[in-house]
């Protein structure tokens, strides 16, 4: 963990003025706050350090990790360190636009969509000057737009379970910045369950992750759970009914919360279960 280039960002206006335009990384912004009040799942500290022209705000966690939150309700670890966000950052100034890429996209397909994007903010500002300007006073590497990318979605498929956003108020979960498909849960705990995994109950897999010590990937699951119930109470409709809702989801979620320790997601299902019934 570094906080480098932060430090220099804030000691040389130069360099932040850089950093804010044309990289959209604004340490001014950090005092406005984000959108609304957000909390990490695990409890984990956010710092906010820095915002972006659209309402979105850069958070520092407690391990260093860079995890940035857009204001329409998406969030990700952009990076493990403040530094090689920043490298992200500046190298692929519209990093926004690439999150759909993975290195499987391959390398033509990755520059042709850097370039594509660059050529196009090249028609209202500056960028190239800027960024070597930038990278040499930071003391960055100039890396390709590949190499850029694939540490970019490493770092984003480290949002889940640990960087988990949440709006503080409400309870509920930011989606994930990018569309990246994640391994089921079943695949990271240890079970002997014959026949197919994918078929048995949530319940199985939540209530054995927490067992061998995996709590936060069971709380992932659980609040994913109770917010697409929350979305969509269709959910909870009995078999064979287009009226009648099975209510008892809802007590299971709070009881796992409850067994998590997880109070306030609780009360949340709880809440929920009270005004269906």
């Amino acid at each position: 963990m570094t906080d480098h280039c932060l430090r220099l960002l804030r000691q040389h206006r130069r360099l932040a003025e850089l950093a804010a335009f044309p990289f959209n990384f604004d340490l001014a912004r950090a005092a406005d706050g984000h959108v609304e009040p957000v909390r990490l799942a695990s409890g984990g500290s956010l710092e906010a350090v820095a915002g972006c022209d659209t309402g979105g705000t850069y958070f520092v966690c407690a391990d260093g990790s860079l995890l940035y939150a857009d204001s329409e309700g998406s969030a990700g670890i952009i990076g493990s360190s403040v530094d090689e966000a920043l490298e992200v950052l500046i190298g692929l100034p519209g990093w926004r636009d690439h999150l759909s890429l993975s290195p499987a996209d391959g390398e033509e397909k990755i520059l042709a969509s850097v370039a594509e994007t660059e050529d196009e903010m090249r028609e209202y500002h500056g960028i190239d000057a800027e960024r070597a300007e930038l990278r040499a006073a930071l003391g960055l590497a100039e890396r390709s737009p590949v190499a850029l990318l694939g540490m970019l979605h490493r770092a984003l498929l480290r949002t889940e379970p640990d960087f988990l956003l949440l709006n503080a108020d409400e309870g509920c979960a930011y989606d994930l910045l990018d569309p990246h498909p994640r391994p089921p849960l079943w695949e990271s705990v240890r079970h002997e369950v014959p026949g197919d995994p994918a078929a048995e109950p949530l319940s199985t897999w939540t209530r054995l992750a927490a067992e061998q010590g995996m709590t936060e990937l069971a709380r992932v699951a659980l609040i994913r759970r109770l917010d697409d119930i929350f979305m969509d109470q269709s959910l909870l409709l009995r078999p064979g009914s287009s009226r009648e809702l099975d209510l008892s989801p809802l007590l299971w979620l709070a009881g796992e919360f409850e067994r998590l320790g997880d109070l306030p997601q609780a009360e949340r299902a709880r809440g929920l279960h009270t005004s269906l019934r």
